[in-house]
């Protein structure tokens, strides 16, 4: 296994923001009420200026900025009321950082209601979670207003993840030699996007559900890079990939899927590879807690705690697909990512 690799990482600051439920909420609603524009707008504000703004009572405003004041989001003097610097920068990443508070917060009662049936029922917890509902693939399918809906909303948060995460990936393997790319399962097409915008030389198709495809599409036609991206709809059947690629790329995709589907993708990727190419896997490792603990921004990563392989899973699996040349590397972001690449 190759040595840990870390690359740009200063939107990690973010994580400053979700490390408990009660400081996360309220500043979600600060974000929701607008106190944060309005001190971005002009700063410092007086107390009475923000709750005017927001249309809250005193006693209202005041408990706010309490727990604003004592998780870090804001600094008070007397009735003088400022950003902390702290959360400056993270406002910098703001996408990220809103996607990652709505996220938490829409699976929270996963957590609060249903963990002792994570631990003891897995299959009662997929039937009951709100996870599961959110990420409903049934209706990736039908283009309806509503599946277009729901489908964009839990694309909002893995198309947020994926722009920061792809950093890591794109500064631990050189994509410089590649010119075809077909990422299976690319989701709105962040991460060829992120490919593409690095290597000029490079075009990339996106293999996916019909309504995600139309999503992405709409996601990447205004980019400078769109003309080298195209979205494929999945074969519902499980037919062959797209063939014509020199790096078939799986990110943040496989750990949706049991084994035996999983060594499907494989299988069909290597049947599809161009001979010499490359696959990649790039995955969290299976969760670990140390002495902190884990953060509640963390919640939405340790439903899928059973869902995360480890090197030997992917090795092995590769190996039987046919693929040589296996190797692994370990990029360290809020969790670690495993990064796996194979030869056909």
């Amino acid at each position: 296994m190759g040595a840990s690799e870390a690359g740009n990482r200063e939107y990690l600051c973010v994580d400053e923001f979700l490390g408990d439920m009660v400081g996360a909420r309220a500043l979600a609603s600060a974000l929701e009420l607008g106190l944060v524009d309005c001190l971005l707008e002009r700063q410092p504000r007086a107390m009475h200026e923000l709750g005017a703004h927001a249309r809250l009572d005193e006693r209202g405003t005041r408990l706010l900025a309490g727990l604003l004041r004592a998780h870090g989001a804001i600094e008070v003097s007397g009735e003088a009321v400022r950003l902390s610097d702290s959360l400056s920068a993270a406002l910098r990443y703001r996408d990220l950082l809103e996607a990652k508070l709505d996220f938490a917060a829409a699976v929270a009662p996963d957590y609060l209601d249903l963990f002792t049936t994570l631990l003891a029922d897995p299959n009662g917890f997929f039937e009951r979670a709100k996870l599961f509902d959110l990420f409903s693939y049934d209706r990736c399918f039908e283009p309806t207003p509503e599946n277009v809906s729901r489908t964009a909303r839990w694309m909002r948060f893995t198309t947020a993840l994926t722009r920061y995460e792809a950093a890591g990936c794109l500064d631990s393997h050189d994509f410089s030699a590649y010119k075809r790319m077909l990422d299976v399962g690319g989701n709105s097409g962040e991460f060829a996007l992120r490919a593409c915008r690095r290597h000029p030389g490079l075009c990339a198709t996106v293999y996916d559900l019909p309504v995600v495809c139309g999503i992405g599409a709409r996601h990447v036609a205004a980019e400078p890079e769109a003309g080298r991206i195209g979205f494929v709809e999945a074969d519902t059947a499980g037919g062959a990939l797209p063939h014509g690629h020199d790096l078939i790329t799986f990110k943040s995709m496989l750990h949706d899927w049991p084994d035996g589907p999983m060594h499907a993708f494989l299988a069909r990727a290597h049947a599809a590879l161009a001979p010499g190419g490359t696959v990649l896997i790039y995955e969290r490792s299976p969760v670990e807690v140390g002495e902190g603990g884990l953060a509640y921004g963390q919640i939405p990563l340790m439903l899928f705690f059973r869902s995360y392989r480890t090197p030997p899973d992917y090795i092995a699996a590769l190996a039987q697909a046919g693929f040589r040349d296996v190797r692994v590397k370990t990029v360290d972001l809020d969790m670690p990512f495993l990064l796996v690449t194979a030869r056909k």
